[in-house]
């Protein structure tokens, strides 16, 4: 069944799971196998991260230079997608903040997708939260082009950094849903009342943003608030306890399990 982000929001009493660069505390980041265990595991959203490549091919990195994932110098300016598809991106291991880099890659076989695999190799069922990094007009006008090609417009958003990263988009398509970071750790009412303006139906707040006021007046505006990040049992019950009505996690079978204990999943 094919995923609607807003009638996932309109659930009473849902907590939205969203897979930080997919199950990344326990597979590689940003790649299919993170992706596919974060689907399979029941997960509402997907986030990941786009940049693109020399011959402006969207990929899915998160890092500006691939040294920390796959062991390479440079940036993906540098090479060519078909120089890319070549690096191994399983040097990381665990989650983004309390991982570790090793020194020989955890499995031999993994790659860096580009975006068109991902949506190619998930299910309709799941949403994205697509954090795009490379605003030059090739590439953008590449995201654009796939995101309408394969009709992500009811179950996905793209989040920028900027407003005017985001006129960007809407310039090229209006009726594609977005997320504006630009408020990001310093989000208070007049940063959510002008997120609403805007047209951002979705919110990303840090978690030094969130408490129980600014969950509730980020609800009266109509904002569906997914909170950046937590990674434990304690901090899920906490959060949730503030009403947040989403979480990016980099475990999210540990959010499920949370969930579960509280009667809420």
């Amino acid at each position: 069944m094919r995923l609607i982000l807003k009638d996932v929001y309109g659930q009473p009493g849902k907590v939205v799971v969203t897979a930080h660069r997919g199950f990344s505390g326990k597979y590689s980041e940003n790649t299919l196998a993170a992706f596919r265990a974060a689907e399979a595991l029941g997960a509402d959203i997907l986030e990941f991260d786009l940049r693109g490549t020399k011959d402006g091919v969207p990929i899915v990195l998160h890092d500006r230079t691939f040294e920390r994932t796959a062991n390479q110098p440079g940036k993906p300016g540098d090479y060519t997608l078909s120089e890319i598809r070549g690096f191994t991106a399983s040097y990381w291991e665990g989650a983004h903040d309390t991982g570790v880099r090793r020194a020989e890659p955890t499995a031999s076989d993994v790659r860096i997708p580009t975006f068109e695999d991902v949506l190619n190799g998930v299910g309709e069922g799941v949403g994205l939260n697509i954090q795009v990094y490379d605003t030059t007009p090739p590439v953008l006008a590449e995201i654009a082009r796939l995101y309408r090609a394969h009709d992500l417009y009811d179950r996905a958003y793209l989040t920028m950094a900027t407003y005017r990263d985001g006129e960007r988009v809407r310039s090229l398509d209006a009726r594609i849903a977005l997320c504006v970071n630009e408020s990001h750790g310093r989000m208070n009412e007049q940063a959510l009342r002008e997120q609403q303006a805007f047209g951002c139906r979705y919110v990303q707040p840090y978690t030094n943003d969130v408490s129980p006021e600014f969950c509730r007046r980020a609800k009266a505006l109509g904002l569906c608030v997914n909170l950046f990040c937590s990674n434990t049992d304690d901090d899920n019950r906490r959060y949730i306890a503030m009403g947040v009505p989403g979480i990016l996690t980099d475990w999210p079978d540990i959010l499920q399990n949370t969930l579960r204990s509280l009667g809420r999943l």
